[in-house]
Order: C-alpha cells, then sequence, then structure tokens
C-alpha cells in the first residue's frame, strides 16, 4: 500500500461516513409529520359523521380517528349520498394543505387540515353533532 494515498482514502473515508450520518441527525433533529401536514392511506374501515358538515366532517379510519376542516364552506357534504375523499385523482388517500377533496354528488369541497382525535373525543363530538 501506498502511504501518500493513506491520508486521501482516510479523507474519503470520513467524508462518506459524514454523508450517511447527517441525514439521520437532520431527520432526528426534524420534528415528525403530524397528520396536519403530511397524508392518510383510507381503509374501508371507516365512517364520516357529516352531522352538521358546513365547514368540517369527523371522520374514523380502523382505529384512527379525525376531525376533517374544509377550506370553505361544504354543504353539499350535508345532502349528498355519497362522500369520498381524493387526493390528485387518486381515491381512498386523504392530505391536508388542499391537495385533498371530499367528493359529494355535485361539488368537491377542498381540505384545509386534518386534526387527531383522541376515540373518546371523537364519540363525543359525532353523538353531540347527531342531537
Amino acid at each position: 500500500m501506498n502511504v501518500t494515498s493513506l491520508p486521501a482514502g482516510f479523507a474519503a473515508l470520513v467524508f462518506s461516513t459524514a454523508a450517511l450520518i447527517a441525514p439521520a441527525a437532520q431527520a432526528a433533529d426534524t420534528p415528525s409529520a403530524s397528520a396536519g401536514d403530511s397524508c392518510i392511506a383510507l381503509s374501508e374501515d371507516q365512517q364520516i359523521v357529516r352531522a352538521g358538515a358546513d365547514r368540517d366532517v369527523l371522520l374514523r379510519n380502523g382505529d384512527q380517528h379525525y376531525r376533517v376542516v374544509f377550506k370553505a364552506s361544504c354543504n353539499g357534504a350535508v345532502t349528498s349520498r355519497r362522500l369520498a375523499f381524493e387526493t390528485q385523482g387518486e381515491s381512498n388517500q386523504l392530505c391536508a394543505g388542499s391537495r385533498s377533496v371530499l367528493k359529494t354528488d355535485r361539488a368537491s369541497c377542498t381540505v384545509e387540515r386534518i386534526e387527531p382525535l383522541e376515540a373518546a373525543t371523537f364519540q363525543r363530538m359525532a353523538r353531540q353533532r347527531s342531537r
């Protein structure tokens, strides 16, 4: 082994190790995405509570619970026979930040944000809306 190439090889090893460590450290410093700014894959086991759905609906997706808030009034959600979330033409995916819509019989309502809820809070809010 050539002694003059040793420092160059060592430097390459240090730089490649640093390149691997930096993204991991950066990821650790970045807060995890909340439901408010990420996407949720929707399952077949879901429930949409739409009573009083002018500004939001309640969503149960499996054992996860959310309040889905619309960007503007969504009168169609109250009376529509069909409700389905869609993101850029893809069904069964729900994203915040105006990327998703709630498709109704006649219109679409833009989703502004998604707020996670505790199961008990979801149940209480759903009961209040059904009165």
